[in-house]
């Protein structure tokens, strides 16, 4: 064996079944207990080495008497044999499994990240949110406070955001939706060097089956429009049904966005969702709308949600999410000559998504019927259904 440590305890290292073991020599005189400690790792067997000595100097040779003496250690050392390890192995797995422990345990916790990333999204300035993107991530914020709030960051695995997805009693679309939110805040924290962990959320699949889009049939249409003829809600629904704007983009209009010149709407980035500007001709029957109009009156009502649930009172139907603009892809896309690319030109989507959430199936006969949907057909289908009512 060659010597490593010379002086008291001595280190020699050895090769036993082509595995390299440093041996730490106990033995002195009068020294009553184990002779030798064997060690896998060199800086193990100095460590252990260098304590007995200062222990020997400091409490005297009997103070080291009990080492190895303990019959646990035996138990110990044949049980970690049956796996081709020492007890010294498994002490040093121990070890790294409490330092990693120890490394978890002193991350933040995930309601403190949260409410940073909350901060730090309401509050940067280069990257301005909407109000309906602000009301949904500080929704999603509370959402993982109450799942996660009390774990440190880096408890949160994989697994357990699986866990949580699962549990979600909604739709596919919806635990995507979440999973997207929380996958953003683990890309913030990270990029922050909040956390060195990966991000739980990455690689979780959600598979999202889409059916044919819903929309308002053509006798639907007229009724919503029915009911809202002559109010001040109506260019809101005119433009969302024969524009296809989305209703947050047509709630923040005004009529400087309408050229009833040149028939054309113009929707600058500031008010569009994907803050590109768009700017589309008017359909023929949209014109009609809006020309009856009121233009004293605002463009879209200042009251807009109490008036419009007020005016669609006693509707027949079941209202759609989203139907209107999904109604006027249907049918614009229908129309003859029309293409996917000039809807999304107006409709500022790719073709690919129009195909997939928004654009249904229509016939023929129900497209010329959607066009010519105008105040004097509603006025003229009314008078017909009251002269039918009074006969």
């Amino acid at each position: 064996m060659k010597p490593i440590r010379k002086e008291y305890p001595r280190i020699r290292r050895y090769v036993k079944h082509g595995k390299t073991y440093y041996r730490v020599d106990l033995r002195r005189k009068h020294y009553v207990g184990v002779k030798t400690q064997n060690f896998t790792n060199l800086e193990d067997a100095k460590t252990f080495a260098k304590g007995i000595a200062e222990k020997v100097v400091k409490q005297g040779l009997n103070s080291i008497a009990t080492i190895g003496t303990d019959s646990r250690v035996k138990v110990w050392a044949e049980q970690c044999a049956f796996f081709g390890k020492t007890v010294e192995d498994a002490i040093s797995l121990a070890l790294k499994q409490f330092a990693s422990e120890k490394s978890k345990m002193e991350t933040p916790y995930a309601s403190e990240l949260l409410s940073v990333w909350l901060d730090d999204k309401i509050s940067n300035p280069l990257k301005p949110l909407r109000p309906r993107s602000l009301k949904e991530i500080r929704k999603m914020a509370n959402v993982f406070k109450k799942q996660f709030g009390t774990m440190r960051i880096a408890e949160i695995n994989a697994q357990y955001v699986e866990h949580f997805i699962k549990g979600k009693a909604v739709s596919n679309r919806s635990r995507k939706n979440i999973l997207s939110y929380l996958s953003q805040f683990f890309n913030w924290a990270i990029k922050k060097q909040h956390i060195t962990i990966s991000n739980p959320a990455k690689h979780i699949e959600i598979t999202v089956t889409t059916g044919t889009p819903q929309f308002f049939t053509v006798e639907q249409c007229e009724e919503i429009l029915s009911k809202v003829s002559g109010n001040v809600v109506m260019p809101y629904f005119a433009i969302c049904l024969f524009a296809g704007v989305r209703p947050d983009e047509a709630k923040r209009m005004t009529w400087g966005n309408i050229n009833l010149k040149s028939n054309e709407i113009s929707l600058p980035a500031s008010i569009t969702k994907t803050k590109r500007p768009r700017l589309f001709e008017m359909e023929p029957n949209l014109v009609e709308w809006l020309k009856k109009a009121n233009k004293e009156e605002p463009l879209i009502a200042v009251n807009l949600r109490k008036l419009s649930a007020k005016a669609l009172l006693g509707l027949s139907f079941d209202w759609i999410q989203d139907g209107m603009r999904h109604s006027f892809a249907t049918f614009y896309h229908a129309k003859p000559n029309s293409s996917l690319d000039d809807l999304r030109k107006i409709m500022g989507n790719s073709p690919s998504v129009i195909e997939k959430f928004y654009k249904g199936t229509i016939t023929k006969s129900e497209v010329e019927k959607f066009w010519n949907i105008t105040p004097d057909s509603i006025q003229k289908k009314e008078a017909c259904s009251n002269a039918s009512a009074g006969a």
